[in-house]
């Protein structure tokens, strides 16, 4: 195959979450399912991509090879082994992180993207991390929480003080499909309006 600068942006995006399904990848081309998926076969049958299946019935998902990652040059190894206690978050993320740039116009980081563009390592390192930023504008991006089970409350106090007093970011929106997580959040939360909590499906 010919590698376009396409299958590079295809690639990169792919890499700073970790992985993707094909469903996935369709939506971030934005181009119809034949077109999407004959060009991810051909970047699995070139060695790009690693396609495997995590769990039974749930759709396969994609990886980048050490080829692909050199063929990108991207600073982020790729992903050696698919963690299978966040797998749920980390696909969810994905899909959630796709609705927010379709219906908002915007421009999506991963955390993964954030770790690397600012020299974090370690899990934990310096403090907490988000699940991704939004870029609404020029201005500072908005800090992304998915939630899908309850914290400890000491946890979520701890998370909640540090975005207290980050300047770095315009506002943190957290995003849970339970409501037991929406009332503990809205308890921590109370009194700090630059907190949003939403309902996804």
């Amino acid at each position: 195959m010919i590698f376009q600068e396409r299958d590079a942006e295809i690639l990169r995006w792919l890499n700073g979450f970790g992985f993707a399904s094909a469903d996935q990848i369709k939506r971030f081309m934005g181009v119809g399912k034949t077109a999407a998926y004959v060009r991810i076969k051909k970047l699995v049958e070139g060695g790009y991509l690693r396609q495997e299946r995590i769990l039974h019935g749930q759709a396969r998902i994609h990886r980048l090879t050490k080829q692909g990652s050199v063929a990108i040059n991207d600073g982020i190894l790729p992903l050696k082994h698919v963690n299978l206690g966040t797998f749920r978050h980390d696909f969810k993320l994905i899909d959630l992180a796709l609705s927010l740039e379709s219906d908002l116009g915007c421009r999506f980081t991963s955390e993964r993207r954030i770790r690397h563009d600012e020299g974090l390592s370690g899990v934990g390192q310096l403090g907490h991390i988000p699940d991704g930023y939004l870029h609404l504008d020029d201005d500072k991006p908005i800090a992304i929480e998915l939630e899908l089970s309850v914290k400890s409350r000491e946890r979520l106090n701890s998370i909640i003080n540090e975005y207290s007093c980050n300047l770095g970011v315009k506002e943190v929106w957290y995003f849970t499909d339970s409501n037991e997580v929406v009332r503990a959040i809205e308890k921590a939360i109370k009194g700090y309006s630059f907190f949003k909590v939403k309902i996804i499906p």
